[in-house]
């Protein structure tokens, strides 16, 4: 009788732990004009919440919106007009079975925002107190010294300068130009030369410094405080930040067994089983993760059958995604001139709800190689390969399958090119 009972036990705690709630969020707009908020789950990624919008009208500075949800994870609330600009600032928080309340100010007091109700979102806000107390003042001086620097045309380097120029100069629709120029300008961003002698002395090196001890001490509180507040903040890093900083990448890598453990059905679990694997291999010398997709006519392809002992391109790409497209322009010659000596190039379209935009793309294009198709992030392969958060990746292997260079400009893969084949 007892095995029954904790059987029948064990069982309805395992319905319960997924069990639907209800979260009412409610609220006061102060001393701004917006009219709708948007809501999104953070493990759903940008680019699927631009595709799903969920609004929310705010009437006479309120709102109140009631949803559903299966397990507690970070929600965020956006303003329409601030996502229509192209630049927002996101409000993050965790629904609880009951009422979560807010007071928003204008984007430029956001710091002045309150939430209230529910332990999650309790624990967030005693991490953001601990970390302003130790680096809001340091940082807030370096943000003035950008300002200055900005201000008095000090801050950038006469050839990024020459750069902005370029791009402001070029047509609106001029995809292929703007590509090209953007390269150029993240090439300079990577090796710090987009900054004057002066602002690296003044702020670049200084902020660097700051965010690596910021970055360390935060992971210290998320080892020794673990909650599903602090595998939201580890989540955010790996989506934001795990494939451009190491820091990042290494600190997020040691403390996610502890967390793998402790919430091992947790959807950050899972999305961070792929990211952190894809981050052991999807570099240069490491190997490429091989996957099954469906072709634009319904056929189930498997990359490796398509790519072996070839010389391959990998092209993680979309309709929607318009540096994307300017760079796949870009390799087409090269594509022409290699593809009978044993080069191969297979794009990967991220789309959305259908594949009609693609096509229709593609109609436009001279993308002659073949094309798979990932959509509405059913296969989770932006997150397998670290790019859950970005544009795109192109991917170029050898015939063995080893990662030989990572978005690599023309001239690049046509010298490795002469060299493979």
């Amino acid at each position: 009788m007892k095995g029954v009972t904790l059987s029948t036990f064990l069982f309805l705690f395992a319905l319960s732990s997924f069990a639907q709630q209800q979260c009412t969020i409610k609220g006061e707009i102060i001393d701004r004009n917006s009219k709708v908020l948007l809501i999104h789950r953070y493990s759903e990624g940008y680019n699927s919440f631009k595709e799903n919008q969920t609004k929310i009208p705010i009437k006479k500075g309120r709102f109140e919106y009631t949803f559903s949800y299966t397990e507690p994870e970070a929600y965020e609330l956006i303003f329409e007009d601030e996502a229509k600009q192209g630049t927002w600032i996101a409000i993050p928080f965790f629904p609880t079975n009951g009422i979560v309340e807010f007071k928003l100010h204008p984007k430029d007091q956001w710091e002045r925002n309150t939430i209230t109700g529910g332990q999650l979102n309790d624990e967030l806000k005693a991490y953001q107190q601990y970390t302003n107390q130790l680096f809001d003042k340091r940082m807030n001086e370096l943000m003035k010294i950008q300002t200055e620097l900005t201000e008095k045309n000090e801050y950038n380097s006469a050839a990024y300068e020459e750069l902005r120029q370029r791009l402001k100069a070029t047509k609106a629709n001029d995809q292929d130009a703007k590509a090209l120029i953007y390269q150029e300008m993240d090439e300079l961003q990577k090796t710090h030369a987009r900054y004057t002698e002066k602002a690296k002395r003044l702020f670049v090196d200084p902020y660097d410094s700051l965010s690596r001890a910021e970055h360390v001490i935060k992971y210290e509180y998320i080892r020794t405080n673990v909650s599903l507040a602090s595998y939201y903040l580890i989540w955010k890093d790996a989506d934001m930040f795990m494939k451009s900083s190491p820091l990042v990448a290494q600190l997020v890598s040691n403390v996610f067994p502890l967390y793998q453990k402790t919430y091992p059905e947790h959807i950050y679990t899972k999305l961070l089983e792929r990211q952190v694997a894809g981050l052991r291999t999807i570099h240069i010398g490491g190997q490429y993760i091989d996957f099954k997709a469906p072709s634009l006519e319904g056929d189930s392809i498997q990359l490796s059958s398509v790519i072996q002992n070839q010389v391959a391109l990998i092209d993680f790409w979309g309709s929607w995604c318009g540096p994307c497209i300017a760079k796949s322009r870009m390799v087409v010659p090269i594509y022409e001139q290699y593809k009978d000596k044993g080069f191969k190039i297979v794009g990967i379209a991220r789309e959305f709800k259908n594949t009609d935009a693609v096509k229709k793309r593609l109609s436009k294009e001279n993308f002659s190689w073949l094309n798979l198709v990932e959509l509405d992030d059913k296969l989770n392969l932006w997150n397998t390969y670290g790019i859950s958060n970005g544009t795109g990746l192109m991917i170029l292997v050898d015939k063995d399958g080893t990662i030989l260079s990572l978005d690599p400009k023309p001239e690049e893969l046509e010298k490795i090119l002469l060299q493979k084949l």
